[in-house]
């Protein structure tokens, strides 16, 4: 007979199995039913309505740039009448550019841009190739392309193919192989669609994360739109364009851009020309680089109306590396909020007769405020020549005033000349005896200073660029004149500190930046 505790107890197991049982039947019947009976189909979720109208206005503005820009963008046909007597390299860009993977002279990590032409063997200049552009303006019949100079460059003949299929044979109004841009021409025979001339808009107000879409004739097809944000501003691309082409100041975008997109737009949201396609990163990377319409539009005009750009000029330089002021430098000029800084004044040129001095950091030209080099070099080249110009400077950490009569830009042969300078100094190294000091340097004397005798590899000092038969005419702001006062400055550095020195060399002056 069983224990009245043993009753108890599976009366207990009862009770839970059943609360049990209970629970899952109830939570089996309150959820949601995801698989539906055979035959059935389960309810689809509605989207709520606020979230479809967002979309459906998205997707109408994409749709209306697309209808109201597109007339304005063609296809560049160019080939060569005749071809060449001797093998030439291709032109620059997108299309037909020669193998930038194997030359040496370009920097490793820039050899994957314009990764499309020949590969291997002797370059020779294609027989033709097409690209993209955009009408820009209109006289009477006369209709103005601007497009890339890579895409014409080499060619002398030109069909110029609108929207619609109706193709006009093109003709050279100008080019200009600093900026990559080019103008082409036709007569139209009939008037244009509504909407065949683009609206240029203020690439000096395009912010990064804005849309950005990018409109051409990628790969042979033809009015292609693609969609994405601007990544990056006053993007540079070095070791491209030789000693002519200057890539910099750049607008950087996501939106797809592939070999025929050369010379085509880039606009915003209000269907505005932002940017002129000219550059992309190895196919796939969706990387793509556009030249500011500011620029464009300078270029565009002057090409139209003279045939050539006249630029302004001052006769300054900058060392590649300090276009940007780092911070170090900022700190160590005193110009917080940036500057171009002037490395190297020509002799006898505008900037000189101005009374600017090798160091000086000019942070306002006329009205606009001067954060780097490269806004120095576009507020220049759009200055009229002989006009007078107010400039702020920063000289010995102290603000002054002054003004230069800006001149016309010497061609690039002549300027090659001017910036050839002097050879370095010489002096009888056999009396010299290399003195090892800090941050990997080796020093001796020098005619006119303290000269770089060795770098140590993988030192600090290698790593700033200074190379040997640089000289050393400063530590920070101390003067240096023996090897003992370069010896005391840099013993002078704090540990885990940085310094900026000043180095001339056979090219100008520069300011290196030495971090431990």
């Amino acid at each position: 007979m069983r224990t009245l505790a043993s009753q108890l107890r599976d009366r207990w197991a009862v009770i839970l199995l059943s609360s049990s049982l209970l629970a899952v039947a109830f939570s089996n019947w309150t959820r949601p039913t995801y698989v539906a009976a055979q035959g059935v189909t389960p309810a689809r979720r509605q989207m709520p309505g606020e979230q479809k109208a967002v979309l459906n206005a998205l997707e109408d503005a994409f749709v209306n740039i697309a209808e109201s820009v597109e007339p304005s963008v063609v296809t560049i046909s160019a080939k060569s009448s005749a071809p060449p007597a001797r093998p030439m390299a291709p032109p620059r860009g997108q299309e037909g550019e020669r193998n930038m993977e194997q030359d040496e002279n370009i920097p490793a990590p820039f050899r994957e841009f314009f990764r499309f032409g020949p590969r291997g063997g002797q370059p020779q200049r294609p027989s033709g190739g097409t690209g993209s552009g955009v009408m820009v303006r209109e006289s009477g019949s006369t209709v103005f392309v601007l497009t890339n100079n890579h895409v014409v460059e080499g060619f002398n003949q030109f069909r110029v193919q609108l929207r619609d299929g109706i193709s006009y044979q093109g003709q050279l109004v100008g080019q200009d192989e600093r900026t990559d841009l080019a103008v082409l021409k036709f007569k139209a025979n009939r008037p244009l669609p509504p909407g065949s001339i683009a609206e240029i808009g203020n690439s000096d107000m395009v912010k990064v994360g804005q849309w950005a879409i990018a409109i051409g004739s990628p790969l042979g097809f033809d009015s292609t739109l693609t969609v994405g944000v601007i990544s990056a501003k006053g993007r540079t691309l070095k070791g491209l364009g030789g000693q002519v082409a200057n890539y910099a100041d750049l607008i950087q975008t996501d939106a797809s851009i592939n070999p025929g997109n050369s010379g085509g737009p880039l606009v915003n949201i209000d269907g505005q020309v932002v940017g002129i396609n000219v550059a992309i990163t190895a196919q796939g990377s969706g990387i793509g680089f556009a030249i500011p319409a500011n620029i464009a539009k300078m270029v565009s005009d002057q090409l139209v109306e003279k045939g050539k750009v006249t630029r302004g000029y001052l006769g300054v330089q900058i060392s590649e590396g300090n276009r940007e002021l780092t911070q170090e430098l900022r700190d160590h000029l005193n110009v917080p909020q940036g500057g171009a800084l002037i490395e190297s004044v020509q002799p006898d040129g505008p900037a000189a007769r101005a009374n600017l001095k090798d160091g000086d950091v000019i942070v306002r030209y006329g009205e606009k405020p001067i954060r780097n080099f490269t806004e120095l070099e576009n507020a220049v080249a759009a200055t009229r020549p002989s006009s007078t110009i107010p400039l702020e400077v920063v000289r010995d950490q102290k603000p002054i005033k002054l003004q230069i009569k800006v001149v016309e830009r010497p061609s690039e042969e002549d300027l090659l000349k001017l910036r050839g300078g002097a050879n370095a100094p010489q002096f009888d190294k056999d009396q010299a005896r290399p003195t090892p000091s800090k941050f990997g340097l080796s020093v001796q004397p020098g005619e006119g200073g303290i000269e770089v005798a060795g770098i140590a590899p993988d030192s600090p000092a290698q790593e700033a660029g200074i190379v040997p038969g640089d000289l050393i005419l400063r530590v920070g702001r101390t003067p240096i004149t023996t090897i003992q006062s370069f010896q005391n400055a840099l013993n002078a550095v704090p540990a885990g500190q940085g310094v900026v020195l000043e180095i001339k060399n056979g090219t100008g002056r520069r300011f290196a930046v030495i971090r431990p």
